[in-house]
């Protein structure tokens, strides 16, 4: 056997158009999964055929041809070194091949989890043109990962092996297997499997409109579930139950591991009665600044500038001139409960208004403060299914009673449509219409 190691990018050392490549296979290794049986690379049995290999898309082409070069060494450094030199021969001689052994296709993989390597490699960005780069979180990736994972297991649940079978084999009886899988042995909500369906879905479709492969998208024939939106929102004596149930006593929660946890935190309440009262999302709430209040001519609050993550996220944007921002404003109780969290003191420094001497980072804390939310309302013993998003539909549906169908242009979304289907609770909007009479004439 072979002392070698197999041959791995770190992450801290990737480098656009470098990747790992597997001579025996005949197939690119950046996924850190072999192309051929599924398996993770660092079992692999033959380190010894692993190459670097460069591979840089030629321009106005769109990505379509290519030039590639595999290379003798495996120290990364060296790698990287020839990469550039290689780069520059390109562009000396535009693009047209060169005394170096290159060739300007890339073997189109025909298998299906050769076909899944190479799109998380796309949705990591590797290989891909800076111009049509997309900034896609980790959490998706890992999403995406995981689909893949549940398609692979639902073959394997009814005797197919995933490691040989082709993308053109991918039929409705095929689609018909994840179907049940997800639903009879996952047992994912409707909303979970209508998202798995478009992703699945959306993978076919890149392999047909983007990398030009001549078969039927079967996935285009399913049908979405029936979703059922929750836009339960909590009153004011269950969020006054809530806010009493926060207390240290209370805070010691069990995982059916038998693990225990502590959930209370000092700026829990703070944390819970923000988001009541700005109608954020967590990472929006959780990430506020001192330095995102805006004030008024008498340097009083008067109401809060924060990055809109989604629609920057969506877009791509990440300049920060280009980024889009919606204005929150500062109810009375919001900006007394900042004099209490020291505002005079912070007011325009980059301090965190919640969580201020945390040394957690912020993306640990965003996941407490839901975890936190949960424990704390099953203590009150209300019987209503209320999470964290809801104080968010609390929020947008007193806007919807007080503004009407302005309510939006507060809200920061695209029209009332959006905030009535997935926001704003009917019930509490028909209440509001209890006094309404059809004969009344309010002249008389």
């Amino acid at each position: 056997m072979s002392s070698l190691k197999p041959l791995i990018i770190d992450s801290r050392e990737k480098t656009k158009g470098l990747h790992t490549y597997c001579s025996k296979c005949k197939r690119l290794t950046s996924t850190r999964i072999c192309g051929k049986t599924g398996k993770r690379l660092s079992s692999c049995k033959f380190p010894e055929y692993h190459k670097f290999k460069i591979i840089r898309a030629i321009p106005g082409t769109d990505s379509k041809k290519k030039r590639t070069k595999i290379l003798d060494t495996r120290d990364i450094n060296e790698a990287i070194k020839e990469k550039i030199q290689f780069e520059h021969e390109l562009e000396a001689n535009s693009y047209q091949k060169t005394s170096i052994l290159i060739d300007n296709t890339e073997a189109k993989p025909h298998l299906l989890i050769e076909c899944m390597a190479m799109y998380i490699s796309y949705l990591n960005n590797d290989g891909v043109e800076s111009h049509m780069q997309k900034n896609r979180s980790k959490g998706h990736i890992h999403d995406i990962d995981r689909i893949f994972r549940y398609f692979c297991e639902s073959l394997i649940k009814n005797k197919i092996d995933h490691t040989i079978i082709e993308i053109y084999s991918i039929n409705d009886k095929i689609v018909a297997m994840i179907h049940n899988y997800l639903l009879s042995t996952k047992k994912l909500a409707n909303a979970t499997y209508n998202k798995y369906m478009a992703a699945l879905r959306q993978f076919i479709s890149w392999l047909i409109e983007r990398k030009n492969y001549k078969f039927k998208n079967p996935f285009k024939e399913v049908t979405r579930k029936a979703q059922v939106t929750n836009n339960e929102i909590i009153e004011k004596d269950e969020f006054d139950k809530l806010i009493e149930a926060v207390r240290p006593e209370n805070g010691l929660m069990e995982y059916s591991t038998g693990e225990q946890r502590n959930m209370f935190r000092d700026w829990i309440k703070h944390a819970f009665k923000i988001a009541l009262e700005t109608g954020l999302r967590r990472e929006e709430f959780m990430t506020l600044k001192f330095s995102n209040i805006v004030e008024n001519n008498n340097k009083k609050p008067k109401f809060i500038k924060v990055e809109n993550f989604k629609i920057n996220r969506a877009k791509d944007i990440e300049e920060t001139k280009s980024k889009q921002y919606k204005l929150i404003p500062i109810t009375t109780s919001m900006r007394q409960m900042l004099y209490e969290l020291d505002y005079v003191t912070n007011r325009n420094t980059d301090k965190y208004i919640i969580g201020l001497n945390e040394q957690s980072s912020r993306k640990t804390l965003i996941d407490k403060v839901s975890k936190a939310f949960t424990h704390f309302w099953k203590i009150t013993g209300i019987q209503k299914e209320i999470k964290l998003k809801n104080l968010r539909k609390t929020y947008l549906t007193a806007l919807a009673n007080h503004f009407g169908e302005s309510a939006n242009l507060i809200s920061d979304h695209a029209n009332m449509a959006v905030l009535k289907k997935h926001y704003i609770n009917n019930k509490k909007m028909v209440e509001k219409a209890s006094d309404f009479s059809v004969f009344n004439d309010p002249k008389s």
